[in-house]
This record gives structure tokens, C-alpha cells and sequence, in this order.
């Protein structure tokens, strides 16, 4: 069975106490690695970073998880570098709410001066910045100040599913055109619109993105615990692995591509991003 490299798992705030953690980690089987998203909307600037520096803690005791963060909107110019030092592998400038960075994908507004700095100090010590929950204007905003491989951890596609949190064609062709990496979610909400979807609606998006663009910038990042909405039956990294693989098998995917998709496309990705 494919291993899976999650980009974006929130299993950090919702499974409280390290020893349930790790036994919730030690028994994803598939999961090849999993980014570890730290979601930092309901916190204040103490809690953020206490939550990101345990989080850091617990990610080094294991070769198979890394640390990512998600919304910078505690961050400062004075505390910028104390968050580089934590060493994530990707930070999001904002959640759905718009921030002294950027727009989030609820509101209004494009990246702020202070979000440009932040940018640049990011890309400076090879930290992604992660484009999910970004706006349209600020996603545009950022990709001008990028000058590495763009990245977003964890959307869907406007084209089957009209949501702003969704990346258009010609977004999804500026991450890949820069040689960067989009994955791709499993929230019902993104897929097809409503509360409910299946691992039918998942390997549609995936085509969607495979016929127009290739498979060498697709990867996975499920939102688990960041979402109650799953495909149906899809709660473990083995349930998505076998039905995933199943379906685009059946649709004429050869098994190197199932695991570019699933796992080597990421883990090449951040090998190279260091």
C-alpha cells in the first residue's frame, strides 16, 4: 500500500496530551510523513508561541513529522525572528480573516507592508510560506515577493468547486510554473459544495489538476482535525491510501504516479527546500 506525505494535519490542538499524540501517530501506518500544523487564530501572541514551541518539541522526537504553522497574525517586527528560530517548515500569513500581514480568504485587503517583510524574512531562512487561506489579491500580492518554489498546503479546486478558499487555473499555473506544490484537501465544503462528499469527488479534483497540469506538483494535505466534514469512511491515512489508490488505478494511473501524487512529489519538494 502507498504511504502518504500529509502537508497539513491538525492533530496538534485537537488530540490534547503527548502520550495520546504519539500513540495517534504511531498508529497511521501509511502516514509517510505529516506536517504538523499548529492553528494559531484563537490564540494571543503567548499562546502561539507556547503551543508552536511544544508542538516543535514533540515533531523533533520523531524523523516523521515537521512543524507548520498556520496564521502568522500574532507576528511583529520584533518577534519575526523568534518565530525563524522555531524553525517550521511552512508558515500561513492568515487564517479566513484578514490580518495586519494580508487578506485572508474571507475578507478583503491585499498583503500590508509589515506581510512583505515577514516574506522576506521567511523565504530568507527557507520557510514556505504557505498560500492556503490566503485572498485572491493577496495571494497575487505574495507571489510577486516570493522568489522561490510556491506553495500552498491544503485547498481545492475553483474549477469543480466555486469557494474561495479554492485556487483558480491560473493560480494552480503560478505554483506550478515556479516549480512549487499544491495539496490538495478533503473537506467536503472545497470538493463539491455541501457537507458530504466520497473518495469519488477527492479523485475527481485530483484528475482535474493531473489533466491540465501534470502530477509533478500534486500532492496530499488532508485537514484532518481541521475539518468534521471528510469523504465518507475516510478517517485514517490506510482508508485514503487504499481507496485513492483503488480509484486511480482503475482510471488508468500507473503506480509511479499514485506515489508521486500520495507521497514522493512533497517528499521531494521539502528534501529540496531543505
Amino acid at each position: 500500500m502507498y504511504k502518504i506525505f500529509d502537508l497539513h494535519n491538525d492533530y496538534f490542538l485537537s488530540i490534547v496530551g503527548d502520550i495520546k499524540k504519539k500513540s495517534y501517530i504511531d498508529k497511521q501506518e501509511q502516514a509517510g510523513n505529516i506536517i504538523s500544523a499548529v492553528w494559531t487564530s484563537e490564540l494571543n501572541e503567548r499562546e502561539s508561541f507556547s503551543m508552536i514551541e511544544s508542538a516543535r518539541d514533540f515533531v523533533n522526537s520523531s524523523e516523521k513529522l515537521f512543524l507548520g504553522v498556520e496564521d502568522l497574525h500574532f507576528i511583529g517586527k520584533d518577534n519575526l525572528e523568534r518565530l525563524v528560530d522555531l524553525k517550521p517548515v511552512y508558515a500561513g500569513l492568515t487564517w479566513n480573516r484578514s490580518n495586519a500581514l494580508a487578506g485572508g480568504a474571507h475578507e478583503c485587503g491585499g498583503i500590508t507592508s509589515l506581510g512583505k517583510k515577514v516574506v522576506k524574512t521567511l523565504e530568507e531562512n527557507n520557510i514556505k510560506v504557505d498560500l492556503a487561506h490566503l485572498n485572491e489579491e493577496s495571494f497575487n500580492d505574495v507571489a510577486k515577493n516570493l522568489t522561490k518554489p510556491m506553495f500552498c498546503s491544503h485547498t481545492a479546486f475553483y474549477g469543480l468547486c466555486e469557494t474561495s478558499r479554492n485556487l483558480k487555473d491560473y493560480q494552480i499555473k503560478m505554483i506550478v510554473g515556479s516549480g512549487g506544490l499544491v495539496g490538495l484537501c478533503l473537506v467536503s465544503m472545497f470538493i463539491n459544495g455541501t457537507n458530504k462528499c466520497d473518495i469519488g469527488d477527492i479523485v475527481s479534483h485530483i484528475d482535474y489538476f493531473a489533466c491540465r497540469f501534470g502530477i509533478d506538483n500534486l500532492a496530499i494535505g488532508t485537514d484532518f482535525y481541521g475539518t468534521r466534514h471528510l469523504p465518507r469512511g475516510i478517517s485514517t491515512y490506510k482508508a485514503l491510501s487504499a481507496e485513492l489508490s483503488k480509484r486511480l488505478l482503475k482510471l488508468g494511473y500507473t503506480e509511479k504516479s499514485i506515489n508521486k501524487i500520495l507521497f514522493e512529489n512533497a517528499n521531494r519538494f521539502f528534501k529540496k527546500v531543505g
